[in-house]
């Protein structure tokens, strides 16, 4: 009896890793299609109850139906022109990728200013007021490419499955994301969770 079990958890092992083998060959995220032409738009969006301009880079892949989305969030003193490399990446892959721009902790905070004075002015943007501004951003967002997704005129238009959204970012920017995706302080009484 024992030497059966034995056999059955062999057989197991060997059928299962096969298995995992087979599926790792098929699926690569490396892998894109190199013919496929990416489209960059830029547009800007108005939070008006905040005031707030928000830039963005939109990356599209060719598709003829909606397609999921990955928002992107740039580090202290980037922008939305940072890491075309993923825009492209995404978007070869099937998603649209949206690349924001958050004033006040993008890169205005150092090529604005003199250069002895960019090191200051870049410790005091990581602040915890230009993160929630971030935060907020992100919401303001989705909110607008919901709103454009059903805009008949809008170029946006039915190309965005807003079911389907992820998000990414680099440092202040993985901050950002981790505060929209769940992450709370102060035992849950600061919570900028975005449940979409």
């Amino acid at each position: 009896m024992n030497t059966l079990f034995r056999a059955l958890g062999l057989f197991t092992f060997l059928v299962g890793t096969s298995f995992l083998q087979a599926n790792e060959k098929a699926y690569n995220p490396l892998a894109v299609n190199q013919d496929q032409n990416i489209k960059t738009r830029d547009f800007v969006i108005h939070d008006e109850d905040r005031d707030r301009d928000i830039p963005i880079r939109i990356y599209f892949p060719q598709s003829e139906k909606p397609s999921p989305v990955v928002l992107f969030s740039h580090g202290l003193g980037g922008s939305k022109n940072n890491n075309p490399y993923l825009g492209n990446h995404w978007a070869k892959r099937g998603y649209v990728a949206v690349f924001m721009q958050h004033k006040g902790s993008d890169e205005s905070v150092w090529k604005e200013g003199k250069l002895r004075d960019r090191m200051k002015a870049m410790q005091q943007a990581a602040s915890a007021k230009n993160a929630k501004l971030r935060y907020e951003d992100v919401s303001s967002v989705i909110d607008t490419l919901e709103s454009w997704n059903k805009e008949d005129e809008h170029p946006l238009h039915q190309k965005l499955s807003l079911n389907h959204l992820g998000m990414s970012g680099h440092s202040f920017g993985a901050i950002t994301t981790q505060g929209v995706s769940g992450q709370t302080a102060f035992l849950g009484r600061i919570n900028f969770t975005d449940d979409r």
